[in-house]
């Protein structure tokens, strides 16, 4: 069976794709300009959330690279995902006063 090289070439495309969507979503470090607060996305929807030396161990849920939930102990805050890739926390709360989270 012959394949033409545009079947090729589209097929590429698509496996590509395919793997990038795989690979996508939030992951790494994201913190505040001056590093006093941040957040450690690993797999397994697990993070940790760092404000100076206090750790938290929480978990996250992100919502189709809009938004990430992210559960702590002290309660659940919803970053949007704006057009940078930076974090940012609902306004009104103390974290939006910090500015966005960047990753790093």
């Amino acid at each position: 069976m012959k394949i033409s090289f545009r079947r090729s070439i589209l097929l590429a495309a698509v496996a590509g794709a395919s793997f990038l969507a795989a690979c996508g979503g939030i992951s790494g470090t994201y913190q505040v300009e001056g590093g006093g607060y941040s957040v450690e996305f690993q797999s397994g929807g697990k993070a940790v959330e760092s404000l100076g030396p206090q750790k938290d161990n929480c978990t996250y849920v992100e919502d189709s690279g809009k938004s990430v939930t992210l559960t702590c102990a002290d309660g659940k805050t919803v970053f949007t995902i704006n057009d940078k890739g930076q974090l940012i926390a609902p306004q009104g709360s103390m974290l939006a006063m910090m500015g966005p989270l960047t990753k790093k």
